[in-house]
Parts: C-alpha cells; structure tokens; sequence
C-alpha cells in the first residue's frame, strides 16, 4: 500500500526499493522548459538559415547557382527535426503530412544541388527555381516567425495572418515551381525513359492526391486561427 507525500504523490515503498525515480511536478516542469528552449533554439537557428538563402537568392539574380544551392540545402535539411517532432510529439503537425511535404522538398533541393554541381541549367527548372526560391523562403520565414511568437508567449497579429493567408497563393507557387523542376530534371537526364523517370512521375502523380488535403487541412487552420466564420 501507498502513503501520501507532502508533494501529493503516492509513495510506494517497493517501488522506491528497487531505484526507480518518484515523479514530481519539478521533472515535468523541467521537461516543459528544456522542449520550449529547444524548439525556441531550433526555430531561430531556421529563421536564420532561410533568411540567409533568401539574401543569397536576390543576390544571385534569382539565378540558380552553387551557393545558392548549398545554403537551399542546410535551410530545407534543418525540416528533418519537423518530422522527429511530429513523430515524438513534441510538436502538434500531422506526422504524415509533415514526412511527405518534408520529404518532397528534399527531392526537390537534391535535384536542384545535383544540377548546379554538375551543370549546365538552361531547362525549365530555371522558371522553377525562382518559383521554389520565393515560395519557400517567405513561408519559411513567416511560419518561424509564427512559432517563435506562441513560445515566446507574444501576440504578433500581422504574423498570423500571414501565415493563415500567404499560403493560398504561395502552396501554388510552390508545387509548380517543383513541378518545372522535376521536369527539368527529366530533360536535364535526355528525357530518358528509366527507373529514375518514372519514379519522378510517381512523385509528381503523388502531388494531386496529397496537395489538396494539405491545402485543406490549411484552410481549416486559417479559418480557426483568424476566427473566419462562415
């Protein structure tokens, strides 16, 4: 049987015995504190990193270049948390939405590092590019910004509705910019009909079924995060 600590927990002797640690209300307070600074630490380290790609873009003419590719690569890299915290819990995104958006971008920044390593571009990932350069880094940039107001506890109103209204126009933007790009690449290999082409045009197929339900899970968000009525 157990007795009550002066902390309010039940205290079972046996279980003391054998070593395990008794809960306190401190352990889950210093687990809440170590996940807010964490996600604060992560956040900025993202703003940063898209902040960069995007001064790196506008002084690059919007033109694909190695630099440009590179830094892509570290910004969009960092999202392999997202997924961790979707997975874990530590973050309230849809772990399934959050692994295929994720890992579509990936492909995305792959390609476009492996073409500007290799060169020449002159396909239509070149109207691409800048499509994905724009789309990405503004959401990016907005949706850190969003995150780093709820942890921080502040109000930024502009902000918001940034985040829940910028995604109508820029989601589009987005997918068809990778859409060029996944075209370019194809065209870029020969236009070679192979594993590889057909895998991008599983990819590409793969856009029609999930973009409407994350451009719909979007409106649900937008509606309830800026008190839409019908």
């Amino acid at each position: 049987s157990g007795s009550t600590s002066p902390t309010g927990f039940i205290f079972d002797a046996s279980i003391a015995c054998k070593g395990a640690p008794l809960p306190t209300a401190q352990t889950d307070l210093d687990h809440t504190m170590l996940k807010r600074n964490w996600l604060i630490v992560y956040n900025g380290i993202t703003l940063l990193a898209w902040m960069v790609f995007a001064a790196t873009v506008l002084a690059d003419g919007m033109q694909m270049s190695e630099r440009g590719a590179i830094v892509l690569a570290v910004a969009q890299g960092l999202a392999v948390f997202e997924v961790a915290h979707a997975i874990m819990g530590i973050a309230g995104s849809n772990w399934l939405l959050t692994t295929l958006q994720v890992a579509s971008r990936f492909l995305v920044a792959a390609i476009i590092v492996l073409m500007t390593i290799n060169g020449p571009t002159s396909g239509l990932e070149t109207y691409g590019y800048p499509l994905i350069a724009l789309a990405w880094a503004i959401t990016e940039i907005v949706r850190a910004l969003s995150y780093m107001a709820d942890l921080l506890h502040r109000s930024w109103p502009v902000v918001t509705w940034l985040r829940y209204s910028l995604f109508i126009g820029l989601y589009p933007i987005g997918v068809s910019g990778e859409f060029l790009i996944l075209y370019g690449f194809w065209q870029w290999r020969g236009g070679q009909l192979d594993l590889i082409a057909l895998a991008l045009a599983a990819i590409a197929l793969s856009y029609v079924v999930f973009f409407p339900k994350l451009f719909g899970h979007m409106l649900r968000q937008r509606k309830k995060k800026l008190a839409i009525k019908p």
